[in-house]
């Protein structure tokens, strides 16, 4: 905790916007499809309203961190290793007619 609480004091507002667009920028950037594309010009727009408004009208707050006791969900902790789900199989076809991505949306074939 202490170690956060040092983080957040030399870390401004300003600074965290920045790395998270940043990160998000870099994330969406491997997508090479129309989700990934976007992504992007949703986060331009992101950048351009964080110059524009919200830059100019940043107030330096603090931010207090609080230990406090974290509650999980009851059944979150009673779980069983045996509860896991095994990941299925998929048959290959010798004859395949396109192949599998992965999207934001979910799988998607590309021929």
């Amino acid at each position: 905790m202490a170690t956060l609480q040092a983080n957040v004091k030399t870390r401004s507002a300003a600074d965290y916007r920045i790395s998270y667009l940043n990160h998000i920028t870099r994330y969406w950037k491997t997508w090479q499809d129309v989700t990934g594309i976007a992504a992007l010009k949703k986060i331009m727009e992101m950048r351009k309203i964080d110059v524009s408004y919200i830059q100019p009208r940043d107030t330096n707050f603090v931010v207090t961190l609080i230990p406090d006791v974290v509650v999980l969900p009851k059944d979150t902790l009673e779980r069983e290793s045996e509860e896991v789900v095994a990941p299925t199989r998929v048959a290959i076809s010798t004859n395949p007619v396109g192949r599998f991505r992965l999207t934001a949306t979910g799988f998607r074939v590309q021929r």
